[in-house]
């Protein structure tokens, strides 16, 4: 996958995230947590996801930098 897919799929469950906590928060004060905590478990999973793709590409970019570097010498 290429460097600008995976900057985008990383915002987007960014997005995703912050969605699904503000409709978790929307529908607890309307309905109760009984009926939203789905919303929360999407933007747990969400924020994991996010997290963990953000990791693989710092980590790529440093390895990229590192190969890159080492080429140069």
């Amino acid at each position: 996958m290429n460097k600008k897919a995976a900057l985008i799929l990383e915002i987007v469950w960014l997005v995703v995230a912050i969605a699904s906590l503000t409709a978790g928060i929307h529908k607890t004060t309307k309905h109760g947590f009984s009926e939203s905590y789905l919303f929360f478990i999407m933007a747990l999973v969400a924020i994991l996801v996010y997290s963990f793709r953000r990791h693989l590409r710092i980590r790529r970019k440093l390895e990229d930098d590192k190969k890159d570097s080492n080429s140069e010498k």
